[in-house]
């Protein structure tokens, strides 16, 4: 997700000399990327490609044996900038560059293979929205890197140009202004863009319940920043009869061949309703040739936000009538309601069981990873990782083309289900309690940063652990990790952001690491 953040056999660091990198202002840069190839492949969005497996599958130098000797090569600190905050999201690394933007909204393109600032970009937010200015990740189209602006009132879209960080075009504001609640302006975004058929998918939230407002997504031409699309998750209809929230902050994934994407939505902010399309992966048509284009065609139900009947029953009870008050704060969940808020806040995976069949999987807030038949989007099935928490099992998991990897959460159990039964093929602790940070794999090792600020390596095909890094002693200063970080693989080596929270914001870092 782009979520706010929310041990046997393991491995010494090793004491190296790290690269220390220095202010270069907005308005120059320093030499370009390193842009001659290197193979490893490159890491152009979120979930390194649009079925969001997180996988690298052209990384060849970083498996089991070869990260026992994993080192870092440099380290970048927001602190060196005069930024000073953290990174909630998956670094991007393509041409040579590392693209990454952080809570504070300075966007930054680092050379991948010496840390130093190729460019930098204050972007305008005077209002940030929940989890800071940029939440998400970049994603690349052609010469531009995109990125979605969490602005409270008015969150948009902007396009940078990749080698000198020179604003491309700047979209409208993206989500509808709220004129229902006094006390909330808008909406914000924390989703990661992608650009599928042309078009950036951007998610937006309503403010946290607001039991009027309904999350949803834009389509933005990208090419020219335009907003074609404004789509809620719950239409104008339904909300009129009291149905609300939908929040879309998780990345959607698209399948090329049939031009729609598949997103997961968040919980209801009504205290007795839920429509179909909250605590949902909804299926989305992104073909301007359809009568259908923009809109939500279907959709999976997951566990509703009561999970139980006699949570249920809870909704209907004079309790909950009785904290149905406008005049009072509304929490982030109510569970005298029996709400559980159980978003789908991971990033939803695009896959083919072994029968061939496409299917699209998440993993859901209740402790629940559910797979669907990508066309009918029926149940194919569904396997408990961990228990129901709000504030667990929200990170994107990986796909390597045979095992779903992912964390269960509380607790922090690294797990690997079979994609065509979802039976469980090992589980392995990080035992890190709540844990955010999203799954990425590669060359036969699952790789995490997880809440305590160490970089986790697993062996994929049996979870043995691997290595378990301390970031501070890598970045040789304190590193605090309660964000929604990631770890990208590419040219040979990871690239691990990491930084305090949303919350209470602290120096970030981008780490890069390679083995012998």
């Amino acid at each position: 997700m782009n979520a706010i953040a929310r041990k046997p056999a393991l491995v010494m660091c090793l004491a190296v000399s790290l690269s220390v990198v220095s202010f270069v202002s907005s308005a120059s840069a320093s030499a370009p990327c390193t842009t001659a190839p290197t193979g490893g492949g490159e890491w152009p969005m979120y979930g390194h490609d649009l079925a969001n497996t997180r996988s690298q599958p052209e990384e060849t130098a970083l498996g089991p044996s070869a990260v026992l000797g994993l080192a870092p090569t440099w380290a970048f600190s927001t602190e060196s900038t005069g930024d000073g905050t953290g990174f909630n999201s998956t670094p991007v690394v393509y041409d040579g560059c590392v693209f990454v933007a952080s809570f504070g909204g300075t966007a930054y393109a680092l050379d991948a293979h010496s840390g130093h600032v190729v460019w930098q970009r204050k972007l305008e937010a005077p209002n940030p929205g929940s989890g800071g200015v940029v939440v998400g990740a970049a994603a690349i189209f052609g010469k531009a890197v995109i990125y979605l602006v969490d602005e409270f009132t008015a969150p948009y879209a902007i396009a940078l140009n990749k080698s000198t960080g020179a604003v491309v075009w700047k979209s409208a504001p993206f989500a509808p202004p709220l004129t229902s609640s006094a006390l909330q302006a808008g909406s914000y975004s924390n989703s990661s863009p992608i650009v599928a058929n042309g078009f950036i998918l951007a998610g937006w939230s309503p403010p946290e319940g607001d039991p009027t407002a309904s999350g949803g997504f834009a389509l933005i031409n990208a090419k020219t920043g335009e907003v074609v699309k404004e789509t809620p998750t719950i239409p104008q209809s339904a909300q009129e009869e009291g149905y609300a929230g939908g929040g879309l902050w998780s990345t959607p994934a698209y399948d090329p061949k049939t031009k729609y994407a598949y997103w997961g939505a968040g919980n209801p902010s009504s205290k007795e309703k839920q429509y179909k399309t909250t605590d949902a992966i909804l299926k989305i048509d992104v073909n301007p040739l359809r009568a259908t284009f923009g809109q939500i065609v279907a959709s999976y139900e997951g566990n509703v936000d009561q999970y139980t009947q006699t949570l249920e029953e809870l909704s209907h009870s004079p309790a909950c009538e009785a904290s149905n008050n406008e005049e009072v704060p509304y929490p982030l969940d109510d569970p005298i309601c029996g709400q559980l808020d159980l978003d789908f806040g991971a990033a939803a995976n695009l896959f083919t069981t072994a029968s061939g069949t496409k299917v699209v999987g998440d993993l859901q807030k209740s402790g629940v990873y559910h797979v669907a038949d990508a066309k009918a989007m029926t149940p194919v099935w569904s396997t408990i990782v961990g228990p129901s928490c709000f504030a667990c099992n929200a990170d994107s998991t990986a796909f390597d083309g045979s095992s779903i990897y992912g964390v269960a959460t509380p607790g922090g159990d690294m797990f690997s289900l079979a994609r065509s039964s979802g039976a469980t093929n090992w589980v392995s602790p990080v035992a890190d309690g709540t844990h955010y940070q999203s799954v990425s794999q590669a060359d036969g090792v699952v790789w995490t940063v997880d809440g305590d600020s160490n970089l986790d390596g697993f062996e994929a095909s049996s979870g043995v652990p691997l290595v378990r890094r301390p970031l501070s002693s890598d970045a040789g200063a304190p590193v605090a990790n309660l964000t929604s970080a990631g770890v990208a693989i590419a040219e040979h080596q990871l690239f691990v952001t990491a930084g305090g929270a949303s919350y209470a914001p602290a120096t970030g870092y981008v780490i890069a690491y390679s083995a012998p």
